[in-house]
C-alpha cells in the first residue's frame, strides 16, 4: 500500500473550449503517475490542478504543449 501522500501541481493554462478540455483528458487520464486533476473554468487562468507521484511539472508542460495547451507551473 503506497502512503506517500501525492504533490499537488498547479498551472496557469489556455484553455478555453471544452475541446481543449477533452484534448487534454485524452492526455493526463492515461499518465499512470497522474492520480486526479481539475481544471477550474470559473478562473480567468483557468487553473489546472494536477494530483500526482514521479512526474514533474516541466513533463507536464511539455506534455500538454504537443497537444497545443500551454501550461505555466505556478509556484
Amino acid at each position: 500500500m503506497n502512503t506517500q501522500s501525492p504533490d499537488i501541481l498547479i498551472f496557469r493554462t489556455s484553455v478555453q473550449r471544452k475541446q481543449d478540455l477533452f484534448r487534454m483528458a485524452g492526455l493526463l487520464d492515461k499518465h499512470p503517475c497522474i492520480r486526479r486533476w481539475t481544471v477550474d473554468m470559473e478562473d480567468w487562468e483557468k487553473v489546472l490542478r494536477i494530483e500526482s507521484a514521479g512526474i514533474s511539472a516541466a513533463e507536464i508542460s511539455d506534455s500538454l504543449r504537443a497537444v497545443n495547451i500551454m501550461a505555466v507551473a505556478l509556484l
